[in-house]
């Protein structure tokens, strides 16, 4: 397998990040939270089917998406942790 080296967001991927949580806000603002998910868990799989098969195997693929599932789940942790920090038990 090819091994898989980290980087870090360039302000390009924070863009694209950052709109497509606005488009979700948006369009997805009264759908439940499990149905987001699975719209966008079915876009990765989309997205998985996508990549050229020539240079990423769907386990490196799904590697890829394991990782940073892990990285957004702690970032998102920290800013529920750090948010509560400023209110008033």
């Amino acid at each position: 397998m090819i091994p898989m080296k980290k980087f870090i967001p360039t302000a390009a991927h924070q863009r694209v990040r950052d709109k497509m949580l606005a488009v979700i806000r948006t369009e997805a603002a009264t759908m439940d939270a499990s149905e987001i998910l699975a719209i966008a868990a079915y876009t990765v799989g989309q997205l998985i089917a996508l990549q050229d098969q020539r240079k990423m195997t769907p386990q490196m693929a799904l590697a890829i998406v394991s990782d940073n599932i892990e990285a957004g789940n702690l970032r998102a942790q920290k800013d529920v942790l750090s948010a509560d920090k400023g209110k008033p038990q």
